[in-house]
């Protein structure tokens, strides 16, 4: 055979291997989802990330027909479960219930992280919950104005609750400590073992200061156990009517929303972020799953990977601020 045609020969023969791996590639980004994926949620169950999880689970089983299951991993301020999403394949089947706590809030508060809060792959934003201030129904405090007075009088004995650091109760606590001008140091928090426990705690009087989200704190409310003085959102919340915003009572500042929303290890290639990244888009225009969110007083609240990641940068910074690290 001629060196011409050995020249062509050879030359076919590449083009034909290129193209059916570019085929092949094709096809394979065409496959996600093709089995079974695991969405670990850092928290226990029934609380709203927990909740919030379950509906996406299950409009995503529906829609992919692949099984999308809910793995919670709660406890260690978040870290172990995001370190389990951190050290997965970033082939898109383990993912993180991503959330203030796990993301803005655990560089801050926790010590040396096993991973870089920033390395991991934002996917999308999906959902907020407001954060509604409370106290116990027997307490002599009727507005945040008392609790003002009260937190100035006497610092030392005004405690609040926590989830000891990287919560959401924690964020909105110092959020109104420092708008009202007290040094959140000389004052005490008391620790709980989760959002329920914080408005349960609460309830029973064992704080000054109670947090919960509005879903979370909503039974205690309706049962009359804990008196509900302002929600964090901008608007008021149509289950909780007469609870007025801390924008109209004259605290802007106080604003913590809880927000949830997925994430995954680093290096996920972009078509698999962009097909779920899609879905929960057009999640988020589903009738039945807007009202399984209102059920558990959820808002939709959608932001892609990029206005994500500026998000948590730019909560993580107030964080910080609170914190007393900037």
């Amino acid at each position: 055979m001629c060196k011409a045609k050995k020249c062509f020969l050879s030359s076919l023969l590449l083009i034909i291997f290129l193209l059916t791996g570019w085929v092949g590639s094709v096809q394979c980004q065409d496959k996600y989802p093709s089995r079974a994926i695991d969405i670990i949620v850092p928290f226990a169950p029934g609380a709203s990330t927990d909740l919030w999880t379950r509906i996406t689970a299950d409009y995503l089983k529906k829609k992919w027909g692949v099984p999308v299951n809910v793995v919670n991993k709660p406890g260690g301020n978040t870290v172990p479960a995001c370190l389990e999403v951190y050290n997965s394949k970033p082939d898109g089947y383990t993912l993180l219930a991503d959330n203030n706590p796990s993301s803005s809030m655990t560089p801050i508060v926790v010590k040396s992280l096993p991973y870089n809060i920033m390395d991991r792959t934002f996917i999308a934003m999906t959902a907020i919950v407001p954060m509604v201030i409370i106290v116990t129904s027997t307490s002599p405090y009727k507005s945040l104005k008392d609790l003002e007075a009260e937190a100035k009088k006497d610092p030392g004995t005004f405690t609040w609750t926590s989830l000891g650091g990287a919560g959401a109760q924690d964020f909105t606590c110092r959020q109104f400590i420092k708008a009202i001008g007290v040094d959140v140091h000389k004052t005490k928090p008391i620790m709980s073992q989760g959002g329920a426990h914080a408005v349960t705690l609460t309830a029973g009087g064992h704080v000054t200061l109670g947090v919960g989200t509005t879903s979370g704190a909503k039974p205690a409310i309706s049962g009359g156990l804990v008196r509900p003085l302002a929600i964090t959102s901008k608007t008021r919340d149509p289950d909780l009517p007469d609870v007025p915003t801390t924008i109209e009572l004259g605290y802007p500042s106080v604003s913590c929303l809880y927000w949830i929303g997925i994430s995954g290890p680093p290096k996920m290639a972009s078509h698999i972020v962009d097909t779920l990244a899609k879905a929960l888009q057009e999640m988020l225009k589903d009738p039945a799953v807007l009202s399984k969110l209102k059920n558990i007083m959820a808002l939709p609240f959608y932001h892609d990977a990029k206005e994500m990641r500026e998000y948590v940068l730019k909560e993580t910074e107030e964080v910080a601020e609170l914190w007393g690290l900037k």
